[in-house]
């Protein structure tokens, strides 16, 4: 049985890409033999269908299953129709992803977990706030999802995790990891990402100034101050117990 992991990088310690359509390598791993095989996408580049062009190539290389940080409906439709299962949501390194699969850990997905064109910097799919559904991201501490606590470190936490709000009830959830985590990156590099994701909103414990400003440019609401569990968190957010935003005057904030 075959698998199929986003990768970064050519090996097993290389990180899982946060992308499907327009991830830099495929590890296609044996789970009979041990072996592996590093495949690089070719559709990386693509202007247009990058997902579905990647999902038919993964598809046809008789893989069961995808592991994966994000995926897309178009891309999730084919590789159900292929009946390729997929498991999104995964960040760290591809040995920890395919250990956690070998341990029945991860969760097989029944739905894409982000909307079109996710990973395409120039055109992110930002649905509209007055549709009833937002996308809110919220730094945390940990990859445990909605379980995980909010960070107090807006910039420099190691995941967000993102979740969709739809008429007022959390409707889905899944993490991504932060690629500016252990990094010095340029100021506005975060709230580009963020703005990347598609997020009507983000929450933190504290934030700077500067990155409150980033993302009044980009029209996402700010809220600061949060503390505990992101499930706790949401809920006050939802219930208009938690909302507004002040910048911090120390760059420890970020």
């Amino acid at each position: 049985m075959k698998i199929a992991i986003t990768a970064q990088g050519k090996d097993l310690n290389t990180k899982v890409d946060p992308r499907f359509g327009r991830c830099a390598y495929f590890i296609i791993y044996n789970l009979d033999t041990g072996d592996f095989e590093a495949l690089e996408n070719s559709n990386i580049q693509t202007g247009g269908g990058a997902g579905i062009q990647t999902a038919q190539m993964i598809s046809e290389k008789n893989i069961q299953a995808v592991i994966t940080g994000n995926v897309g409906p178009n891309a999730f439709e084919v590789l159900s129709t292929a009946n390729v299962k997929v498991f999104a949501g995964v960040a760290g390194k591809v040995a920890d992803a395919i250990e956690q699969y070998k341990l029945g850990n991860l969760n097989a997905y029944s739905n894409p977990s982000v909307g079109s064109h996710f990973g395409t910097k120039n055109t992110p799919e930002k649905t509209p706030a007055s549709s009833g559904k937002k996308r809110i991201a919220i730094a945390a501490e940990d990859g445990q999802g909605l379980e995980a606590n909010v960070s107090a470190h807006f910039g420099r936490c190691p995941y967000y995790t993102m979740i969709e709000v739809e008429s007022g009830t959390v409707v889905l959830s899944y993490k991504v990891e932060n690629p500016f985590y252990d990094t010095h990156g340029q100021p506005g590099q975060v709230p580009d990402f963020i703005r990347d994701q598609g997020a009507h909103v983000i929450i933190a414990g504290g934030m700077g100034q500067r990155a409150v400003e980033f993302f009044s440019e980009f029209s996402i609401e700010v809220v600061t101050g949060a503390q505990g569990q992101i499930k706790n968190v949401i809920e006050a957010y939802l219930e208009g117990t938690l909302k507004g935003a002040a910048g911090c005057k120390q760059d420890s904030c970020h």
